[in-house]
C-alpha cells in the first residue's frame, strides 16, 4: 500500500474497492478486476495480492484471481505472449498452473532473446529456480531441433534406396532415378546453406522460420527463381527441368511429413497462434511436477516424514490416565497371599499367630 507525504492513499476509492472485494471473497463472491486492458488487470491483481498478504488471506483469493483473469480469454494469453517475464510472477503467486505454464512456454521458445535483454533479468529472479527451469526446457527444445535436422539431412524419399527388388542392384537401376537424386541434392544444398548461416537451431528463433517453410512445402521456399539459379549451374532441357521440379515437389512433401512427425510446429500454448502468430517455437511440453510451489510442498512433506515421533494429545492423555490409575492402586488396600510356615524377616513378629492368609497394608 503506497501512502504519500500527506498520509493519504492515492486513488483511495480503488484501494477500498479492493478491500471490499477481498472481504466479499470470504462469501464466494467474484473479484472485480479492471478489464479495460490487461496491463490494468495485472496492476489490479498485484494490488489485491498486496492487500491479501497484509490481511493474511492470500490463499483465499488465489483461485478467484485466476478465474477473473481467465475470463479475458485470448486477451490474457496475448498479454502473456507479449511479456511472459512480467506475468510469470503472477502465475507463481496465485499458484496458477495454466498461467505459469503459458509463461514458461513463451520464455523457453524465445529464450535466446530474453536472456540477452537486461530489462527482463530482474523479473526472472523473483521466482526461485525459474532460470534453471527455463534453461532445462530450452536444452530439451534444442536437442529436439538437432534430432530433426539430423533426420532431415539423412532422409531418402521414395524408393531411392531400393529402386528394384533384385539384389544386388545394378548401376542402371540407380541411373534411372538421376533426376530424383539431383532434386534431393538440390534440396540438401538449400537446407545446408541455411543451417550453416545459423538459420537452424543456432538461430535466435531456434529454427522456427526454417521449419515453418519446410512444414508448409509447395512454393513456400525454393520457388521458381531459386530453381533458375540451379539451372544456370546445371543446364538441361526444358522437359528435364520440369521433371526435376516435380521431383523437388515430391521431396518437399516428404520433408513436410517429417516436420509433422517431430511435432516441432505443434503449439502447446493456449494462445491461438493461427490468429495471433508468433515467430518462435511453442512446442515445449511443460510438466506439472516442475511447478515451483509443487516442489516446495513435496519437499516439506519429505521433511515431515523424517521428523522424530512426538506424542500427541491422545498419547499424553492416555499416559496421564495410566499414571493416575497406578496411584489409586498404590493408595488402596491389597490382599497378599502368605503361605503357612513362611518365615518372617529377622524374626519380626515372633509370638504372633500367623494364619494362612493375612491382610497387609502396603504403605
Amino acid at each position: 500500500m503506497i501512502i504519500n507525504e500527506n498520509g493519504r492513499i492515492p486513488q483511495a476509492h480503488k484501494v477500498f474497492a479492493h478491500y471490499e472485494s477481498i472481504f466479499y471473497a470470504f462469501y464466494n463472491k467474484e473479484l472485480f478486476i479492471d478489464d479495460t486492458d490487461m496491463s490494468a488487470a495485472l496492476s489490479d491483481c498485484y494490488q489485491l495480492l498486496q492487500i491479501a498478504d497484509y490481511l493474511g488471506c492470500t490463499g483465499l483469493i488465489r483461485k478467484p484471481i485466476e478465474v477473473a483473469l481467465l475470463k479475458h480469454g485470448q486477451d490474457l494469453f496475448r498479454a502473456i505472449q507479449s511479456a511472459p517475464y512480467a506475468w510469470v510472477e503472477m502465475g507463481y503467486r496465485i499458484r496458477s498452473e495454466l498461467i505459469f505454464r503459458e509463461c514458461v512456454i513463451h520464455l523457453v521458445g524465445n529464450w535466446k532473446t530474453y536472456k540477452e535483454d537486461r530489462s527482463t533479468q530482474s523479473c526472472l529472479v523473483v521466482v526461485d529456480g525459474l532460470r534453471p527451469l527455463i534453461k532445462k526446457y530450452h536444452s530439451v527444445l534444442i536437442e529436439k531441433c538437432r534430432t530433426f535436422e539430423l533426420a532431415l539431412m539423412s532422409q531418402y524419399p521414395g524408393d531411392l534406396c531400393l529402386p528394384v527388388e533384385d539384389l544386388p542392384i545394378k548401376r542402371e537401376a540407380y541411373a534411372k532415378d538421376i533426376l530424383v537424386w539431383m532434386a534431393l541434392t538440390f534440396f540438401r544444398h538449400w537446407v545446408g546453406q541455411h543451417l550453416i548461416t545459423d538459420k537452424g537451431h543456432h538461430g535466435t528463433d531456434c529454427g522456427y522460420e526454417l521449419y515453418k517453410q519446410i512444414g508448409t512445402a509447395g512454393d513456400a521456399y525454393m520457388d521458381k527463381s531459386v530453381i533458375n539459379q540451379f539451372h544456370t549451374k546445371f543446364p538441361m532441357t526444358k522437359k528435364a527441368l520440369n521433371v526435376l521440379e516435380n521431383h523437388l515437389l515430391e521431396v518437399k512433401e516428404c520433408m513436410k511429413d517429417l516436420v509433422h512427425q517431430h511435432m516441432l510446429l505443434k503449439s502447446n500454448c493456449e494462445l491461438d497462434i493461427h490468429r495471433f502468430p508468433v515467430d518462435y517455437l511453442t512446442c515445449t511440453e511443460f510438466k506439472k511436477g516442475d511447478c515451483p510451489w509443487i516442489k516446495v510442498t513435496e519437499g516439506s512433506k519429505m521433511q515431515s516424514v523424517k521428523r522424530a515421533y512426538k506424542p500427541g494429545g491422545n498419547d499424553i492423555a492416555r499416559s496421564n490416565l495410566d499414571t493416575a490409575r497406578m496411584g489409586q492402586e498404590e493408595g488402596s488396600g491389597v490382599y497378599v497371599k502368605v503361605d503357612e510356615g513362611e518365615d518372617m524377616s529377622d524374626g519380626e513378629g515372633e509370638g504372633v499367630d500367623h494364619g494362612i492368609h493375612k491382610r497387609m497394608r502396603l504403605d
